[in-house]
């Protein structure tokens, strides 16, 4: 692949060290065993390992929107957080490789909290990378003696002057993490890698949500052609949750990676890439050129893109969110979930359908079956969201949430402008519309079966969903 000797440190195999023991004193930061509701992975007959990646990165920058090298062999070590099944044979050989979010300057498992029982129930592998320095320092704090080695180049010269702005530490390099996404992903890609016992990963999707997936647009628009051609792929695919319109800067600069936040429209990617914005991004990132993308599928843009209607930007009530108490171990502020914000909280279950943007992502990859083209969600003529006479937006990726509704979901709620708001109807319209709580069930699961029957919903979701709603709808 000859593109490929431009950056040959983003193929350099990089040191594993691990699985880094686990006793009830020094465990991981993100271990299940700590969230707001246990979960013992063991049950689902999974383990759950950290292990510590180190090796050395380029920092890029770009000229004329090509890459080129700024600094070479910079000294680097982070850690990566995996689940995978306790038995080789139940090993599906896909493994979804996380960048975790930084925006709350510690570790959030954005995918892994929307995909962990779907992920588990199929033995699939999940692995999660910790991508920014300061959440570095958030798993210092929270264990020093665990944590001690990893380092972000501090050791060495990095000349960057940067202050602290927007989460960035001067004497660090938040630009590395490009080399050590292509070095980890090469590893698990190639030889009797530890990290998946050996096993053969036979699919990689690359992603990320929010914050990360910029870093997922970053990716693909400078990187995806030097780890991707014609003889090799070292990722199948990409996925981008709710941070379509993000991007980031190649390095840090004075004002931090986050300054080249702006629209992204589609970029040239080798290996199918979707794109999922949540309704409720299209507010929260207004001001940064949230629009509508193209989506196609040709030589130069294997692209999708989804706007979820009634969605909101993420699940402020997932069970297996990190405790408080292991945030504040960290030095960090969790994410506040008061009376006022849970009264109105939209419980529209995005993570089930990322599931199914998942599986039809594997079927593009593998077989070449592109998935359905869906229309965004309708604007008017001043680019305002169209709404239907229960306030429901209208267009966009449907579910039976809005086209059987039992209330009004807005995917933005000005309170925090990430969980939504719901507005439940009355006994009196629910019987006016459905006439029993036994029709409107019915009505709700035939619409669950058409979208597994598409494709875009696994039956394992569907019956949990079912499930959610049937507690949720009274008699009337």
């Amino acid at each position: 692949m000859e593109c490929n000797s431009i950056l040959p440190s983003i193929h350099a195999m990089p040191l594993v060290e691990g699985p880094i023991p686990i006793t009830a004193e020094s465990y991981p930061f993100c271990d299940m065993m700590h969230s707001r509701v246990p979960l013992d992975v063991t049950k689902y007959d999974y383990i759950e390992e950290e292990y510590f990646v180190s090796g050395k990165a380029n920092i890029y920058d770009a000229e004329d929107g090509e890459l080129k090298v700024f600094n070479s062999d910079i000294n680097y070590k982070t850690r990566v957080i995996v689940r995978k099944p306790k038995s080789k044979e139940k090993f599906s050989g896909r493994v979804y490789f996380d960048i975790l979010n930084a925006t709350q300057n510690y570790d959030i498992e954005d995918l892994w909290h929307r995909i962990y029982l779907w992920c588990m129930e199929n033995g699939h592998g999940y692995i999660g990378i910790t991508s920014k320095p300061i959440n570095v320092q958030s798993l210092k704090n929270f264990d020093y003696k665990r944590y001690a080695s990893l380092d972000w180049g501090s050791s060495e010269s990095v000349p960057q002057p940067a202050p602290f702005i927007n989460g960035s530490i001067p004497g660090t390099e938040e630009g590395l993490i490009w080399d050590m996404l292509g070095q980890v992903a090469e590893y698990i890609r190639n030889g009797e890698n530890v990290i998946f016992d050996g096993c053969k990963v036979e699919y990689l999707c690359l992603t990320g949500q929010s914050q990360s997936g910029s870093y997922i647009n970053t990716f693909v628009q400078y990187f995806d052609k030097y780890v991707n051609g014609e003889d090799k792929k070292t990722f199948d695919s990409y996925l981008n949750i709710v941070g379509v319109p993000l991007g980031r800067e190649l390095r840090q600069k004075e004002l931090g990676m986050d300054k080249n936040m702006g629209k992204r429209g589609a970029v040239k990617s080798s290996v199918p890439f979707i794109m999922i914005s949540s309704e409720g991004d299209l507010t929260l990132f207004k001001d940064r050129g949230s629009g509508i993308l193209p989506t196609n599928c040709d030589d130069e843009y294997k692209c999708r893109y989804y706007e979820v209607s009634g969605s909101p930007h993420t699940d402020v009530d997932c069970p297996i969110l990190s405790a408080d108490s292991e945030i504040e171990k960290a030095g960090r502020i969790p994410q506040p979930m008061n009376d006022k914000i849970r009264e109105t909280l939209n419980f529209f279950p995005l993570a089930c359908y990322i599931n199914g943007f998942l599986e039809k992502l594997y079927i593009w990859s593998t077989n070449g079956e592109a998935p359905d083209i869906i229309e965004p969600i309708e604007r008017d003529s001043d680019g305002k969201l169209v709404r239907d006479k229960f306030g429901n937006a209208v267009g966009g990726f449907r579910s039976p949430y809005l086209d059987i509704p039992a209330g009004t979901y807005d995917g933005y709620s000005p309170v925090d402008g990430i969980s939504g708001t719901f507005s439940k109807f009355s006994s009196e319209q629910m019987k006016d519309l459905y006439g029993s709580k036994a029709e409107y069930m019915k009505l709700f699961k035939d619409s669950l079966l058409m979208q597994i029957k598409d494709g875009f919903l696994y039956s394992g979701d569907a019956k949990r969903m079912y499930e959610d709603m049937d507690s949720r709808i009274n008699d009337f």
